[in-house]
């Protein structure tokens, strides 16, 4: 039977999820998988996306039933999108666009199993007077087929790029409390994260947060300071006053701890605070200059460069710190 077209077009409505239903049913999969002890089927989440919707999986050996038309040149009425039938089918999209939105954020990846109760692992163990095997459950993300040794390839060429530029996030931190502080570290940490989900606004913007925060530190440690930037930092607010303050404090410690190095800190603290402005308030007009630094490119290369700038703001506080007497 060929199917009138309005009946069709209004069947694929009926089944078509909302954005609303989408996010019912990432609301369902966040809640399964946070009491879950182990992997989670599919059609667990399909099940709490019904019960938040009010629906129900239909009778089984049952097919959707279409109801005659009133309306004249009309054989079949518009069918009721919430027949158990339909909705079930529309559930198990949106939950699948759920899933891969989860996927794509790095929040979820598929794990090892199928329908059936997931087995454990068993390793080998010998004992006194015999030997047997203990059954162990580590749940990890689906790579490939148990016994299956696959390999694999980059799917862009990388050039140097990529991830083995980056330092490891507690690499990159090793030895940085005194500085960052805690809220600091706080935000180098999210920072990374933000950027391995392709978040490259959020990225920069937590590096210059971070970088105020350094700077605020590395003012705590001048030595009776003047009243001026004292006074900054207790507001907690004015980075760029703060910055050249603590700069001018920093060039009359004796010995200097050299011209070069506190006009390249300064300098990259100064580009760190046009990141965040421009990237955090979003009235000026655009400009291609700083947007780079909001791109993937832009948040890596500030991601890479990080470490370094954060040493060396590290060393001119122990400066500080440790030649008081010497300082103004």
């Amino acid at each position: 039977m060929d199917f009138e077209a309005p009946f069709i077009e209004a069947m694929q409505q009926a089944v078509s999820p909302s954005e609303a239903d989408v996010l019912v049913a990432r609301t369902a999969i966040l809640g399964a998988l946070a009491e879950a002890t182990k992997p989670v089927l599919l059609t667990e989440f399909e099940d709490r996306w019904l019960k938040a919707v009010g629906g129900q999986r239909p009778a089984e050996r049952t097919k959707f039933t279409a109801q005659p038309s009133t309306d004249p040149g009309r054989r079949l009425a518009d069918p009721d999108r919430h027949d158990p039938h339909l909705t079930v089918l529309r559930g198990r999209h949106a939950v699948r666009r759920a899933l891969a939105q989860l996927v794509a954020e790095g929040i979820l990846g598929r794990a090892e199993g199928n329908q059936y109760e997931t087995q454990p692992e068993r390793i080998p163990v010998d004992y006194p007077g015999g030997s047997s095997s203990a059954p162990v459950f580590v749940h990890s993300p689906y790579i490939s087929d148990q016994g299956i040794t696959p390999r694999f390839m980059a799917v862009r060429p990388l050039h140097g790029e990529g991830s083995e530029v980056l330092l490891p996030i507690e690499e990159l931190l090793s030895g940085l409390d005194p500085i960052l502080g805690t809220r600091g570290m706080t935000m180098v940490r999210e920072s990374r994260r933000a950027l391995q989900r392709g978040l490259y606004l959020a990225s920069s913007s937590l590096l210059a947060a971070a970088s105020e925060a350094a700077w605020f530190n590395l003012a705590r440690a001048v030595p009776a300071p003047p009243q001026a930037l004292a006074k900054k930092v207790d507001e907690g607010r004015d980075v760029a006053e703060v910055i050249r303050l603590t700069e001018q404090n920093l060039r009359d410690v004796k010995p200097s701890p050299g011209n070069a190095t506190i006009t390249e800190v300064v300098t990259q603290a100064h580009m760190f605070r046009e990141v965040r402005n421009y990237a955090l308030h979003p009235v000026e007009e655009h400009d291609g200059d700083r947007e780079t630094w909001l791109t993937e490119t832009g948040a890596t290369l500030l991601a890479i460069a990080a470490r370094r700038y954060f040493v060396k703001m590290a060393g001119l506080r122990n400066r500080l710190s440790a030649d008081q007497p010497a300082a103004r």
